[in-house]
């Protein structure tokens, strides 16, 4: 029988370990939900093909579970040395530098993302993920096809599991260049504030592009003025968000202020293909908003 040369076991180790599931314990709750594990079992999915040698060394997840007549199913990816910490939630599965970014925060800072996965498409069925949060028995939003409260539980006893108790709910978005998501257009419940000249904005470069957004949000009519001035003196153009039972839309933000109570949300937006503008964005806000 011929041996293997000590090159080649090396070899067939290392390739071995590099796909090998990290030590990934998760609670009970969330481990009946999974329905695949480890990067080299989902490596055909989009978002891990496109992400594969960056995702090594991360505990990656595929999560699935149904409500009425829409399966969902999610990308749960933590850091296994830091289990707790910033955790992201990414609604939309066409925002390919969203998740870029999230898979760097997560190695970066630890705790780790909850992504939709519908395909690489923005809708599941027909279902925005991002309008459809309500822990009640009811619809009670126009873009919900039906009620979902299991969708809201699942989603929120995941974020509240793996974040730090004291951080913020965290949201990554991506959008299209100079479309309805910009700092230079508000709304009835929306006001902008700039962190650059109008000039530089319009220039439409890196943090200063009237696309590159942090969202807050509020149940008061008046924004908060500390926070805003915090983001603003990080560089961050920020746009707050009043929400009210007037504006209720069932999105993720709107859910925080008004099911949890707590304005303690922060959501980065940046124009598709902008990654390195995102991951520049979320050192900004982690390193200088002092969570």
């Amino acid at each position: 029988m011929k041996l293997l040369s000590q090159t080649t076991l090396t070899l067939i180790i290392s390739l071995f370990t590099l796909n090998a599931q990290p030590n990934c314990n998760i609670p009970a709750d969330i481990e009946e939900i999974v329905i695949q594990k480890g990067i080299s079992n989902l490596k055909n999915y989009p978002d891990i093909r496109r992400n594969y040698k960056a995702l090594h060394g991360l505990c990656v997840n595929l999560l699935g579970f149904r409500e009425a007549s829409i399966t969902w199913k999610m990308f749960l990816i933590t850091n296994p040395g830091r289990t707790h910490g910033p955790f992201w939630f990414l609604p939309h599965d066409n925002e390919n530098s969203a998740f870029s970014a999230a898979v760097y925060a997560t190695k970066q800072y630890g705790g780790g993302f909850l992504a939709v996965y519908t395909g690489d498409r923005r809708y599941n069925r027909g279902q925005d993920p991002n309008r459809n949060f309500a822990n009640s028995s009811q619809r009670i939003c126009r873009e919900q096809k039906a009620p979902s409260p299991l969708y809201t539980n699942r989603v929120f006893s995941i974020i509240d599991y793996y974040k730090t108790p004291s951080y913020p709910y965290l949201a990554l978005h991506n959008n299209t260049n100079k479309g309805g998501v910009s700092i230079l257009k508000d709304s009835r419940y929306t006001q902008s504030f700039l962190a650059y000249s109008i000039k530089k904005v319009k220039k439409g470069i890196g943090l200063a592009d009237e696309d590159s957004i942090v969202y807050i949000a509020g149940s008061s009519p008046v924004p908060p003025k500390a926070k805003v001035e915090q983001l603003l003196s990080a560089g961050l153009n920020t746009k707050y968000e009043y929400v009210n039972r007037a504006s209720m839309d069932c999105s993720m933000s709107n859910y925080v202020v008004s099911g949890l109570g707590t304005g303690n949300y922060y959501n980065i937006e940046t124009q598709h293909g902008k990654t390195a503008t995102q991951i520049k964005m979320i050192n900004r806000l982690l390193m200088h908003i002092g969570f």
